[in-house]
């Protein structure tokens, strides 16, 4: 009987060590996804920061773009202004200079 025991006890010896193998292999290949995983994580953070980033540099930019706008139409009312104004004072010299012309007729 000795000798069935030790037959029985070396099969489940390899059953062990069958199990064990598998196992092993189980976790070396568990860690290779763990490691492709993140390193695909560490790559969609970075394009995710990248993005991030293009978005609020977007965001600055159409800030910007808007200023320049309202500062577009501010100097165009400012220049509207402005040509009015030399208009009436253009107005008021040619009228200052007729009653002068009138005057050297006169003589």
């Amino acid at each position: 009987m000795n000798r069935n025991k030790v037959v029985v006890e070396m099969q489940q010896l390899d059953l062990l060590e069958q199990k064990i193998v598998k196992a092993t292999e189980l976790i070396r290949s568990l860690r290779r996804e763990r490691d492709t995983a993140l390193a695909q994580v560490e790559e969609v953070r970075a394009a995710l920061a990248a993005l991030q980033e293009q978005a609020k540099s977007s965001e600055q930019g159409q800030r910007e773009l808007l200023d320049a706008a309202q500062q577009l139409e501010t100097l165009s009312e400012e220049r509207l202004t402005i040509r009015g104004r030399v208009t009436r004072m253009l107005e008021m010299m040619s009228a200052l200079d007729e009653p002068a012309a009138e005057a050297g007729r006169d003589h």
